[in-house]
């Protein structure tokens, strides 16, 4: 759905009465990136299992283990400071 903005007409003013394309919203990003963690995840648990058959060195199954790792504390990191925004937001008065 197109919605048309003719309060102004500049470029600007007419961007933001364009609809988005689809799969650039919020929600899809979003999506995406919890997808990303997860595939490290299940890398750091592969990653594991050959280290324990000697199928991988030491090093690169660290390497890979702490990649997880680090994507996770960030995910974590993102959750909570978008729970105290909202929380925020929530004691606000109108």
């Amino acid at each position: 759905m197109k919605v048309q903005m003719n309060v102004l007409n500049t470029p600007r003013a007419s961007q933001l009465g364009q609809a988005k394309p689809a799969g650039h919203d919020f929600q899809s990003h979003l999506r995406e990136a919890l997808n990303e963690v997860n595939i490290l995840q299940q890398e750091g648990d592969v990653a594991l299992a050959q280290l324990l058959t000697g199928d991988i060195e030491f090093h690169d199954a660290m390497i890979i283990a702490e990649k997880a790792n680090l994507a996770l504390q960030l995910t974590m990191a993102i959750r909570t400071k978008l729970l105290e925004a909202y929380q925020e937001i929530m004691r606000m008065q109108v």
